[in-house]
């Protein structure tokens, strides 16, 4: 009968060894198309994570517009109109500097003139505020009002842009605490000074009692700042008059009283403006008059004295044409230089605009000097006649010009509005502006469906771990079983965990899912590969089975376990050799001694190999533990000692299953292989990769070692197996129209 086992253990090497020599290469199949469908299904298998996600951002969405603050928006329109006094709109032609009137009034409405006023008026330099809790924005209707009047408030230097606290302490009490810390008490309606470090008055506190509000008074500079960014000042389109003011706060009688307050102060410097300039031309018409009187009665006698000597009584006419040129070009210059005399109190002689008109005047210079020389060609007597006639003429023409345009610019000072009218005054909105509730609500619901969608799509495409029986298929080996992922086992392997973290190396725990739930899909699975086992070695004399893995935590210790549970269920006797002599732990799983088994067995020299097999508590079923820890279990595999005990093993038993280590990790895998007579891999679904399941096989084949089928054990139900999971999942847990133990 030895002899024979040693015959069947020879030949099956020998047929193996043919078998590895001639076996296939690994097929391999290239698919770098994406596939739409399996996208689709996917996402369709991940729905209710997406729809979660969504629903959380939707929801944060949903919080967000009801809680943020609302934001106003008031309007104001303005038209710059020419000015109506002749002498002002030519000087507006020259100080306009080549912009459109729109361009210079909208420089001088954002100006820190006219914003800087505004502050100080309205106290905009002073911030209070209390904000409301989260549950009164979230409720609907008015809230509380928690208001201060603030009188005045000064701060020293150091203190300005920094947070006050004024807390309400009663109808006519409150404290106020400085930016360092420091209480002070006060009383409505007096003043509280603190010397040149702080002066406030408070005329009115709408709060209750403890309700507290920060305090700030702001520098001047930043205060403008502040307008400057919630601002918008444009023109109304291209090269129009008309000016568009808008401004947005979260206090919309505040924005409302801004936007006017610097319409008012702006209208108000512009009408100065004008009535500025008023002023300079009386100076300079006022400074002019007494002289240009003297000079017309010095210009008078002087014609009148040189018609008496010379009994001439008029102008010659071929004389009249030149003298009445000369007339209008020194009216011309007086005009310019009134302009002159305004432009020299608003700009430097380098201005453009100074030097515009300064070329104006010198163009009629040289016109006058032409008009001169025409008269220096004239006889004498007619030169004489036609000087005096003409400086008599310009005198008065000068003189009543000036009387005119001091009645025209005293009349402006009186009554000037300057050339800005308001067309519209602030106005604000019922709804406010901000937040759009429906669009932030949309967006947010978008954005969490994007990321969700990602997310799963990211996950799905960057998984390397197997995940389904045709990426094993194309390695060239068939899948013997897929054995789904056990909830029920999670937890027997969590408490088994803890047990083998404790001291105690021999630690009892009966976690076979076999035993504690002998319905569970996964048993099913696992006695579906019992019968193939059966059947696939009927004909094969050599029953020994080998099972193993690429790396460690695949689930190879479970399906060994397990499957020989299920044998010895059929009334096979079977012997289970933990044959993973570093890191095995069967001796656990079946709750008996470690000590003396493999390890122990090939270190003994005699045959009584009964010595190192413990009996269990399933019937027919023998358990040989891998024995003392061992350093060496490579060279103790390699001894004829193994070879020996498993021909005596074959002759005790119908099925000898044996669990070693991931090849990947150690040789021993190899060695045993050696005489198995069917050899089974096992693979972590998820985890496993199938560059490791290449390599696996590879150093298989090396050895001379077949491997009949794999296994994929964890099965979790994903896009690409769910109907296929579900169905086997249901026919595995009824019996007879009734629920089988749940996992």
């Amino acid at each position: 009968m030895g002899e024979q086992a040693e015959k069947i253990l020879n030949n099956n090497n020998l047929t193996k060894a043919m078998s590895s020599s001639n076996h296939s290469e690994p097929r391999r199949t290239e698919d770098d198309e994406i596939d739409l469908g399996e996208l689709f299904q996917t996402l369709l298998f991940n729905k209710l994570p997406i729809i979660l996600t969504t629903a959380i951002f939707c929801m944060g969405g949903v919080i967000y517009a009801l809680t943020a603050t609302p934001v106003y928006q008031a309007d104001a329109m303005l038209e710059v109109v020419g000015s109506k006094n002749q002498v002002l709109g030519e000087l507006s032609d020259l100080l306009a500097d080549n912009r459109t009137p729109a361009d210079t009034e909208i420089e001088l409405i954002k100006s820190r003139l006219v914003l800087g006023k505004t502050i100080n008026q309205l106290g905009l330099n002073i911030n209070v505020r209390a904000e409301p809790s989260f549950i009164d924005r979230l409720l609907p209707g008015p809230k509380p009002s928690n208001t201060v009047e603030i009188g005045s408030f000064t701060v020293q230097e150091a203190w300005q842009n920094r947070s006050f606290t004024l807390i309400a302490q009663g109808p006519q009490e409150y404290t106020v605490i400085t930016p360092e810390g420091v209480r002070h008490s006060g009383r409505i309606g007096q003043t509280l000074s603190m010397g040149n470090a702080f002066s406030l008055l408070v005329k009115k506190i709408d709060a209750g009692l403890g309700q507290e509000f920060d305090l700030t008074r702001y520098s001047d500079l930043y205060a403008i700042e502040q307008i400057r960014r919630s601002l918008n000042v444009a023109a109304k389109g291209k090269n129009l008059p008309i000016i568009g003011l808008s401004m947005t706060g979260t206090e919309p009688a505040q924005i409302v009283r801004t936007i006017n307050g610097i319409i008012d102060n702006y209208v108000a410097q512009n009408r100065d403006k004008d009535i500025q300039t008023a002023q300079n031309g009386l100076k300079f018409i006022n400074e002019e008059l007494p002289r240009l009187h003297e000079e017309l009665q010095e210009a008078e006698n002087q014609l009148n004295e040189y018609r008496t000597r010379n009994k001439s009584l008029d102008v010659p006419s071929e004389a009249r044409g030149t003298l009445e040129g000369l007339n209008k070009l020194e009216m011309q210059m007086v005009d310019l230089r009134t302009e002159e005399s305004v432009l020299s109190e608003v700009y430097t002689k380098d201005h453009p605009a100074y030097k515009a008109l300064r070329d104006k005047i010198q163009v009629l210079e040289d016109a006058k000097k032409r008009l001169n020389k025409q008269i220096t060609e004239m006889p004498a007597t007619q030169q004489e006649i036609v000087r005096l006639t003409r400086n008599v003429t310009i005198k008065q023409n000068i003189y009543i010009q000036l009387l005119n345009k001091r009645q025209e610019l005293g009349i402006l000072q009186a009554s000037s509005q300057g050339n800005v009218r308001v067309i519209d005054r602030a106005a604000v909105g019922e709804h406010p502006i901000k937040p759009k509730k429906a669009i932030i609500v949309a967006l947010a619901t978008m954005v969490g469906l994007l990321l969700a969608v990602m997310a799963v799509l990211a996950k799905a495409m960057f998984r390397r771990g197997i995940d389904s029986v045709e990426a094993i298929e194309v390695l060239g080996v068939d899948v013997v079983a897929s054995i789904p992922h056990s909830e029920q086992q999670d937890k027997s392997d969590a408490a088994f965990r803890k047990l083998r973290r404790s001291k105690n190396d021999n630690a009892r725990s009966n976690t076979l899912i076999s035993l504690k739930n002998p319905v569970d899909a996964s048993v099913e699975a696992l006695r579906a590969l019992r019968t193939n086992l059966h059947f696939s070695t009927i004909d094969n004399p050599n029953k020994t089975i080998m099972v193993s893995g690429a790396t460690p935590q695949v689930g190879k210790t479970f399906v060994a376990a397990n499957l020989a549970v299920l044998l010895a269920q059929t009334n096979q006797k079977v012997l289970f050799v933990d044959a993973d002599m570093r890191q095995g732990y069967a001796h656990n799983l079946f709750g008996v001694e470690s000590g003396g088994g493999l390890s122990d067995m090939l270190h003994a020299s005699h045959t009584n190999y009964k010595k190192f097999i413990q009996s269990t508590q399933t019937e027919n079923l023998h358990l040989m533990t891998r024995g003392a820890g061992s350093d060496d279990a490579a060279e103790l595999l390699q001894k004829k000692r193994l070879r020996e005990f498993l021909l005596w093993a074959q002759k005790q038993y119908d099925y000898v299953v044996l669990d070693t280590p991931p090849i990947l990790a150690v040789t021993d895998a190899a060695i045993i292989g050696q005489y198995m007579g069917t050899s089974l891999l096992v693979c972590q679904f998820g985890k496993t990769e199938v560059s490791d399941m290449e390599e696996t096989l590879a150093r298989f084949r090396h050895n001379r070692v077949e491997i009949h089928g794999i296994v994929l054990n964890g099965i979790e139900r994903t896009a690409k197996n769910a109907y296929k999971y579900d169905y086997t999942r249901a026919y595995y847990t009824r019996r007879d129209g009734a629920d089988r133990p749940s996992e």
